[in-house]
């Protein structure tokens, strides 16, 4: 006989869309996903605007909070912890749910559900100390991990990490072994496009902020480019370097072939992508990258740093290729052999595996373990 479904999880969390981001993402598919199968999901999140809103059969609540520091992380109001608790008992709440040990609202979930005796699956999106930041940032970064963070990670009743990566920083920074549980994404909204028409494109897809490697995109693309009158690049992001990257592209000579496209929605990325190159230069810490996810379900190669997405994709298909040498000579040689040669698609199975459908099912069974 099977484990009954958990009756009813929430998600406490700092940001939640129509916040953009990677991890606010992942919260928003895996909680679609659960609701799917039938199970009550309610998501407290910050915010300044208070109340509660319905998203598809999530129940969605919002709390006040500070002013965002760097657009990304604020901290919730005193007292929040008890009136949190009193409102989780009162909806029947029976398993919490956490997000990346440096957020607030991590810690608050940990203790509240200490106090409520109630299961916490934290879920550990980083692999690393924060990077690409300043000095005094950097420092004061690694005192949140190794107080508020290690307490988040040493307290959870069950902690995943979305990458191996992310697996190895949560046994450093705090002794304990997670479960790894990689990122997914809706493999039928990036599938390849048959209305795409066939053409050398080049992709970086990203922020365009420091250690993303928009300069090392920009460096390939000047070389293929020269070479290939047909070809074009295309960044999709936005961030504090667009400027930059603009008046860096506004001097080439083919700039006509270079198009920065800010934000894109979906269907618009998925256009672009599909029998693309993907280039990812990054050298920030990574967890696991649901572009690269993205990009291989487009049918796109991949030229890559070595992530953990990126290594992991490139054990399951030729199409990626991961490049160590900090230079921009070996990202050139792989971006012209695959324009030169081809690709193969990855095995449809293999993209499938990585669906929010069944990512959502193997969430289930660490709720409620048989």
């Amino acid at each position: 006989m099977s484990a009954p479904l958990p009756r009813h999880i929430a998600f406490l969390v700092n940001n939640y869309p129509p916040k953009v981001g990677g991890l606010e993402q992942h919260v928003y598919a895996l909680a679609k996903s659960l609701a799917s199968l039938g199970i009550r999901v309610t998501v407290v999140a910050l915010g300044r605007n208070i109340g509660d809103w319905d998203d598809g059969g999530i129940d969605v609540v919002r709390l006040r909070a500070t002013p965002m520091v760097a657009g990304v992380l604020s901290w919730p109001m005193p007292g929040t912890g008890l009136r949190l608790g009193r409102y989780l008992r009162s909806i029947g709440v029976t398993h919490i749910s956490t997000h990346t040990r440096f957020f607030p609202m991590s810690f608050v979930g940990v203790r509240v559900g200490r106090r409520l005796k109630l299961p916490v699956i934290h879920t550990e999106h980083g692999s690393d100390y924060v990077r690409g930041v300043s000095p005094f940032v950097g420092l004061a970064s690694k005192l949140v991990d190794r107080t508020l963070g290690r307490y988040v990670l040493k307290n959870a009743t069950t902690v995943l990490a979305i990458s191996e990566s992310a697996q190895d920083f949560v046994h450093r920074l705090s002794g304990r072994t997670a479960t790894v549980f990689h990122n997914a994404i809706d493999v039928h909204a990036f599938a390849r496009s048959e209305s795409a028409v066939p053409a050398k494109k080049l992709v970086f897809l990203g922020r365009i902020v420091p250690g993303k490697g928009w300069e090392r995109a920009l460096a390939v693309a000047k070389d293929v480019l020269a070479s290939h009158p047909g070809a074009s690049m295309h960044f999709i992001g936005d961030g504090a370097e667009r400027a930059s990257l603009e008046a860096a592209v506004s001097q080439l000579s083919f700039r006509g072939r270079i198009h920065v496209h800010g934000y894109l929605r979906a269907p618009e990325i998925r256009e672009v992508l599909s029998d693309s190159i993907l280039l990812n230069p990054t050298t920030l810490a990574e967890g696991f990258q649901t572009t690269l996810l993205e990009a291989i379900t487009a049918g796109a190669a991949i030229v890559s740093t070595p992530v953990t997405a990126a290594v992991h994709l490139a054990e399951q298909t030729p199409a990626v290729v991961v490049v160590n040498e900090d230079s921009d000579a070996p990202w050139i040689d792989a971006t012209q052999r695959f324009l030169a040669e081809g690709w193969p698609a990855a095995p449809a199975e293999f993209i499938s595996s990585f669906d929010w459908s069944t990512r959502g099912r193997e969430y289930v069974a660490v709720l409620e373990p048989r």
